[in-house]
């Protein structure tokens, strides 16, 4: 039987700690519903980690077996184990799947890599370390036997920027945990009490824009509404306290709300009125779709692949205009738009986007390239 590893290295944080980032929760839900899946797949599944603590995909608690190597998962490690063909010689595997954009390996052309986006060129942010994806991604991308991605604006950008054949990339759109998240009553917010309030799940890493709500939130309060905003952060920018500590008649109205469980974060997204994603650049969005999956409107921009999620069904604006989304902020304030009205067109717009439908198309590229 032909044998597929995964590196589940990105789902390590969750292992520790019980959250991860966008591509660790990918990796995460992709393994997940693929081990809810096991009597469809016709080749045996590993896991793969890395990682000196010996903390193992093995707690995962899939039925498929677990490779662990005991060496440290960054730059020198991973040249390291690609040098000495580690994962060759532990696993012997048929195809390799890399989930999260690159990884030094013996035989790049056994590989599927899943690519989130090409940002390092359309959108660049030094910080992000994207000097080295652009040199080190696109040689990979090339000699990949297939690419995965999340979204048609993602495919397209990778055929440009790396130099790809479109004809081995392969969208499959992430989805949501909709027994999770999903629309329910909430009774009153540990942040607003029984007051409304607005939500922005997100966090200001330049092309986030987290702080053009923040902006819009000051600009509609001059209203004396009654909602609150609440902004899902962990670690608010300089930039968003010093302009808050400005408006000090705002200050009691904006929360941040960090370390926060997954039903938490599903409580704030179906208790909002509405929802900000005004960012400038994503590979998907996943806030959107989680948010409409809880029947909560969004606000959003028509860039990158935010149309793809949003649909005919988020209200759209331009991520500079401030006034605009304070408009939509007062609109909901008095009334003339009403989230009941919005909630079912929400909800259905978000069931296009499922773990069940990204593992299945997941697995039809599983199939092909290992021709069965």
């Amino acid at each position: 039987m032909k044998k597929l590893l995964i590196d589940a290295n990105p789902s390590v944080p969750y292992l520790v700690s019980g959250h991860v980032n966008g591509i660790g929760r990918t990796n995460f839900e992709l393994i997940r519903t693929l081990d809810g899946m096991r009597s469809e797949i016709p080749f045996e599944i590993e896991l793969y980690t890395q990682n000196v603590r010996g903390v193992k995909a093995t707690g995962l608690g899939t039925g498929f077996k677990a490779r662990h190597v005991y060496l440290r998962n960054n730059n020198r490690g991973n040249r390291i184990a690609a040098a000495l063909r580690l994962r060759e010689l532990t696993s012997r595997y048929d195809l390799m799947h890399i989930t999260h954009n690159f990884e030094y390996v013996a035989h790049p052309e056994k590989c599927i890599v899943t690519i989130h986006d090409a940002m390092m060129f359309s959108y660049p942010e030094p910080f992000l370390g994207h000097d080295f994806a652009r040199e080190f991604f696109p040689p990979f991308a090339r000699k990949a036997k297939a690419i995965v991605t999340c979204s048609e604006n993602s495919k397209r950008e990778i055929s440009e920027y790396m130099d790809v054949d479109p004809e081995k990339i392969f969208v499959a759109p992430w989805g949501v945990d909709h027994k999770l998240l999903y629309p329910h009553k909430t009774g009153a917010c540990r942040y607003t009490g029984d007051d409304p309030f607005f939500v922005s799940v997100s966090c200001d890493r330049g092309r986030k824009n987290t702080i053009a709500t923040v902006r819009a939130f000051i600009r509609f309060s001059r209203l004396a509404p009654s909602h609150h905003l609440i902004l899902v952060w962990r670690n608010p920018s300089e930039e968003v306290l010093q302009l808050i500590e400005e408006n000090p008649k705002v200050k009691s109205r904006i929360h941040f709300a960090s370390g926060i469980s997954n039903e938490e974060l599903a409580d704030l997204y179906a208790g909002a009125t509405c929802s900000f994603f005004p960012s400038r650049y994503e590979g998907f969005g996943l806030p959107i779709a989680e948010s409409m999956a809880c029947g909560t409107p969004v606000v959003t921009c028509r860039n990158s692949s935010l149309e793809e999620v949003g649909g005919d069904v988020a209200f759209y604006v331009d991520p500079d205009d401030i006034d605009a989304m304070a408009s939509i902020m007062e609109r909901f304030e008095n009334g003339s738009l009403k989230k009941d009205e919005l909630l079912d067109a929400n909800h259905r717009q978000s069931k296009l986007f499922t773990w069940e439908r990204c593992a299945a198309l997941t697995l039809d590229v599983y199939r092909k390239c290992l021709e069965l």
